[in-house]
């Protein structure tokens, strides 16, 4: 019952339609990168590997072993200057020590490395219990200071955003 909820609410409020086309955007001219996806999930229907050209080397991961990808826990990762790419769509409002994650993933980009984020905004509880967070677009500012450019974009009206997708510049 809880995964047709949540299949309701993307399909309502346009969650990951608009997630999905800001990283096909994104990728579409990007060629001979390294790039890693924190939480790729189980669904091959929401991946966004699909979107990038077979040229970049491109790595899923997740913290569940059942989904088949490199098994990553993003809170614990210690990666140092290897990629050109790191996505984090879904995924920080699960994880409670989302600090650590940002730090990590900044630290894991190589110089002029982007982040990719996407977070819900105005959006229903979901896979409890770990559901722990939701982030404005001034927390983001706060939480991405090290980066040298973020650019925030959002679904919903700007006071009530269902999903705001971020990309960040090293």
């Amino acid at each position: 019952m809880a995964k047709i909820k949540e299949i309701i609410a993307n399909f309502i409020l346009g969650t990951r339609r608009f997630s999905n086309k800001q990283a096909k955007k994104f990728a579409k001219n990007i060629k001979n990168k390294r790039i890693l996806e924190i939480g790729s999930g189980k669904a091959k229907r929401y991946t966004i590997k699909k979107f990038f050209d077979n040229s970049n080397e491109f790595i899923q991961s997740d913290i569940n072993p059942k989904y088949g990808h490199k098994i990553l826990d993003a809170t614990k990762m210690n990666y140092k200057d290897e990629f050109d790419i790191i996505i984090c769509i879904n995924v920080l409002e699960h994880v409670f020590d989302f600090k650590k994650v940002i730090d990590n993933i900044y630290r894991g980009l190589r110089p002029n490395g982007i982040a990719l984020f996407s977070v819900p905004g105005y959006y229903p509880i979901h896979d409890e219990p770990n559901d722990f967070w939701r982030f404005t677009e001034h927390s983001f500012k706060r939480l991405l200071r090290k980066f040298s450019y973020i650019k925030i974009k959002y679904q919903g009206l700007r006071r009530y955003p269902f999903v705001y997708f971020i990309e960040a510049k090293k």
